[in-house]
């Protein structure tokens, strides 16, 4: 009874920006969508727990997630994606558009910056059910981005499991 309650609390307490995806209609509204959790501190969703990727990239987020070790932090498990970081300061994170380039019906590359303490990201987005997803990250984090670092990491955590 006292589990079920605090759970309820827990629940309500959590932003219905967080439950519910805003609006990705543009990718600029896909990109405030992304960076929204950064600027509420009440909000902590892993990025890979949040409705924001294509369905491809999904499913190797998926996969990567059901080998990632319990015990010890893999390529992917110690930063924050989004952010290429570890911690941020919610009142003056900023994300800004620096480009916006059409690569080819319903995709966009964007670049973001954080500001000057961080490299840009360049976001592939794909536009799925009126949407605007993300389909790979390019970042200092992703040695050929996001997709390529899922796949190589998933890969590498199952090694990981045969050697144990």
């Amino acid at each position: 009874m006292i589990l079920a309650a605090l759970a309820l609390a827990a629940l309500a307490a959590t932003p219905a920006s967080a439950a519910t995806p805003a609006s990705a209609a543009t990718p600029q509204a896909a990109i405030a969508t992304i960076y929204a959790p950064f600027n509420d501190t009440r909000v902590q969703v892993a990025p890979f727990d949040r409705p924001i990727f294509t369905p491809q990239l999904k499913a190797l987020i998926t996969k990567w997630l059901a080998v990632t070790p319990t015990d010890e932090v893999d390529d992917l498990s110690d930063f924050d994606w989004l952010c290429q970081c570890q911690d941020w300061d919610s009142p003056i994170f900023r994300a800004r558009i620096v480009g916006n380039r059409r690569l080819g019906p319903g995709r966009r590359a964007v670049t973001v910056s954080l500001g000057s303490r961080h490299a840009p990201l360049r976001f592939v987005l794909q536009q799925a059910g009126g949407q605007w997803l993300i389909d790979d990250i390019f970042a200092s984090g992703f040695r050929g981005g996001l997709r390529a670092s899922l796949i190589r990491t998933t890969a590498a955590d199952i090694a990981l499991r045969k050697q144990r």
